[in-house]
């Protein structure tokens, strides 16, 4: 009897051990969305720059803190499933990085427009992307469209938005 419950406890740490070790890995795996968590914060946050730049960094941190907060319920449902764990931050990932290319695409066609209805044209085109490209379907319309009109920002974007696809779709617009 003791020799099986000796078993079931090492079993137990075994499984906590790597349960951590998934973690661990899944934590250093999300070297693209940490980075650009990381620089957002600290742009957004550094007064020596200029307003609308620490705007847009603050519309990247809240973003990514919002993707994140959307995926982790799937991440911690089962820490021990790494095929899972990984998929997700694959996801979170190439989401983090295609929005960081849209809102640079978006500000370098800003830039390249001088005439004020160009730019509001640049800005309907981009934000109807954002908008017709959910990613979770969040129903709280009040959190996910804080930006959305939101005329303080030059960044009015849903922030539920698969940016790959928002991406995939500036591309493709007529220029």
């Amino acid at each position: 009897m003791k020799v099986k419950l000796l078993n079931i406890l090492s079993m137990r740490k075994l499984m906590f051990v790597v349960a951590l070790m998934c973690m661990t890995l899944a934590i250093h795996a999300q070297d693209v969305y940490n980075e650009l968590l990381s620089s957002s914060l600290k742009v957004a946050e550094d007064e020596s720059k200029d307003l609308e730049t620490r705007k847009i960094a603050t519309f990247k941190y809240d973003e990514l803190s919002y993707m994140k907060q959307m995926v982790l319920p799937q991440v911690l449902k089962d820490t021990t499933d790494l095929v899972t764990m990984n998929k997700v931050i694959k996801q979170l990932n190439e989401q983090s990085y295609a929005m960081y290319q849209f809102i640079n695409l978006y500000i370098q066609r800003l830039a390249s427009t001088s005439k004020k209805n160009g730019k509001e044209a640049v800005l309907a085109v981009f934000k109807a992307a954002s908008i017709n490209n959910p990613m979770f379907n969040d129903q709280d319309k009040e959190l996910i469209l804080a930006y959305y009109d939101n005329d303080n920002y030059i960044t009015q974007f849903s922030l539920d938005t698969d940016w790959v696809k928002a991406l995939e779709e500036v591309k493709k617009a007529n220029w």
